[in-house]
């Protein structure tokens, strides 16, 4: 990682914009944008288990779960989502609050975009609970709260990196589904690179943490941090075979043309 100067700009922790589900023209618009610089690129993105996407009782797509997305690799990460879930439900982003205003252009399309969750840079405990109100109002309206939730260094191809503690949380608190979304082919970018996302099925946060409804513990509890140690673990065992299977999946032949490799680090 390249170092941040500490004069850098960030977005201030908390939810940006309006919480709603429904996109707006600049989220359609962007939308649209991703897709037309895909390809121009010629990235081929391939796009399995919509079927298992939340529905509401008269056939439409849901929101209120989680898209948990592993593993995070490059800059193009959080566009695949965007553009392989529908475009309503809206996703609410949850990143780096330096990331996103890096530069003016930045700073201005989100200001327009809205339904951003910054995460300082910082290690400010108080914009801990900023965080989980955030996602709380993004999951209560309807949105999807889409998050990548690795953190630590870099693992092997193949691999997931250790999960954030935050996903926990979160998905437990507000009874919110997991929704796994597997990349694969997002380790290397190039001119008609091959890309997968793989929609897992949703996973049920109090199943994974060994709980019941009556039995969930109180918020800011030794049980509560125990339950999420539980479902990390078990978030982990869930995504590890299909990280695996993407990666074997996309992973180019020996003889493959890597024509502008240089997209790899385009946005660093």
């Amino acid at each position: 990682m390249r170092p941040v100067p500490p004069h850098e700009p960030e977005l201030a922790a908390g939810f940006h914009g309006r919480p709603d589900p429904r996109p707006g023209l600049t989220y359609r618009l962007l939308r649209l944008a991703w897709r037309a610089i895909a390809w121009v690129l010629r990235l081929r993105l391939d796009v399995d288990g919509l079927e298992h996407l939340p529905r509401r009782a008269d056939g439409r797509f849901a929101g209120g779960w989680i898209a948990a997305v592993v593993p995070h690799r490059t800059w193009i990460d959080p566009f695949i989502p965007w553009i392989a879930l529908p475009t309503e439900p809206r996703l609410a982003f949850f990143g780096d609050a330096r990331t996103m205003a890096r530069s003016p252009l930045r700073r201005w399309i989100l200001a327009r975009l809205g339904g951003v969750i910054p995460i300082p840079a910082g290690h400010d405990a108080r914009t801990v609970g900023l965080h989980f109100e955030a996602a709380q109002r993004a999951l209560d309206a309807g949105m999807v709260f889409c998050l990548m939730p690795e953190t630590g260094p870099p693992a092997p191809p193949g691999s997931i990196r250790r999960l954030g503690a935050g996903i926990g949380y979160i998905a437990i608190r507000n009874r919110a589904a997991i929704v796994p979304i597997v990349l694969g082919g997002n380790d290397e970018l190039y001119l008609g690179r091959r890309l997968l996302a793989r929609i897992l099925p949703p996973l049920d946060p109090l199943a994974l943490a060994s709980l019941d409804e009556a039995g969930v513990p109180p918020p800011g509890s030794s049980e509560e941090r125990d339950a999420v140690h539980r479902l990390l673990e078990a978030l982990a065992a869930a995504v590890a075979e299909p990280v695996d299977d993407a990666n074997a999946q996309t992973r180019p032949s020996p003889d493959e043309a890597k024509r502008l490799s240089a997209l790899t680090t385009l946005f660093r």
